[in-house]
């Protein structure tokens, strides 16, 4: 073999002795995965949130997240995005062993059981049909398509948590982090809903979001010293995000921007001062942009563990 044959094998294969980045979910086209599954949690959240708290616009605002922000982008980034259905039944069982088909059935449950529950729950409507019928069908779709969003909102985690290759992902608590944060999110679109008139509690939202910002800090430092001790990968991709290129994002998109700016915030309610609308809209902005570091930090520093056990310097 030639000494230029040689080095250009070494270079192919450089995976096998070099911990190497994912680029397919965060790069060129990937971007449109970073996007879409950020407006996966924002969509799910609000919508679980609404559901609890029986905010009709707030419920649809989260079906518009899903169905004309998430999917579109998701399906866009498909090779040949028509395709979608061979992996639901009755053309293939791929649900019973993967999580993306699953994701799928989530995500068309969703909408067809949270557009009947949304069309029994708008007023004219109700009261045209009656609410002896609308309500019991609007609470029944309401459960289905609840147990559906917690489907979607969590089974990206779950796709990551899969990749064995990927030791950073590879944490039970990734599901978790990723579906109570869009959870948090949602509180805070919650307040965008009830500031702009809807029908929704700000003070309500405001609180809630309080405790879930601390529960949310807390899972986050966990899921980091978990990671730290499951192998030299994933300390790699914990250096990245403390001090590493993806620090910026990490420090200032998430723990400035998406934690600690709408918990000073919070902390003004809680101390008996009545935040401004103005503050609050820039909770909701903050808590937004934090929704996308977080899943650009996860997504960026996902790195392969070599295939040999011993990893070189990085």
């Amino acid at each position: 073999m030639s000494p230029m044959a040689t080095r250009q094998w070494m270079v192919t294969h450089e995976w096998m002795v070099k911990p190497m980045h994912q680029r397919e979910w965060i790069e060129r086209r990937g971007i449109m995965i970073w996007i879409a599954e950020t407006f996966t949690s924002l969509g799910a959240g609000l919508y679980l949130v609404s559901l609890f708290v029986n905010s009709w616009w707030g419920l649809l605002v989260g079906w518009c997240i899903i169905m004309f922000l998430k999917l579109p982008i998701h399906i866009a980034y498909f090779g040949k995005p028509w395709r979608f259905y061979r992996t639901m039944p009755p053309w293939s069982n791929a649900w019973k062993t993967s999580w993306f088909a699953r994701g799928i059935l989530f995500s068309v449950f969703f909408g067809t059981f949270a557009f009947i529950q949304l069309v029994f729950g708008q007023p004219d409507i109700a009261n045209w049909v009656g609410h002896s019928i609308a309500n019991p069908i609007y609470y029944t779709m309401g459960i289905l398509a609840g147990l559906n969003a917690l489907g979607v909102g969590i089974y990206g985690g779950f796709i990551m948590n899969y990749v064995k290759g990927i030791p950073f992902w590879n944490q039970g608590l990734l599901p978790i982090v990723v579906m109570l944060a869009g959870i948090a999110d949602g509180f805070g679109l919650i307040m965008g809903i009830g500031l702009a008139g809807g029908d929704a509690s700000v003070l309500w939202a405001e609180t809630g979001s309080r405790y879930l910002l601390l529960i949310n800090v807390l899972l986050i430092v966990t899921y980091l010293i978990s990671a730290g001790y499951t192998s030299p990968t994933a300390k790699l991709s914990i250096q990245e995000l403390v001090k590493g290129p993806s620090a910026f994002m990490f420090w200032g998109g998430l723990i400035v921007i998406g934690l600690a700016i709408p918990a000073v915030i919070s902390l003004v309610g809680l101390l008996g001062i009545e935040a401004s609308d103005i503050l609050l809209i820039i909770a909701i902005a903050a808590h937004t942009l934090g929704a996308f570091a977080l899943k650009y930090c996860l997504l960026k520093v996902g790195i392969y563990r070599p295939l040999l056990p011993k990893i070189g310097a990085y």
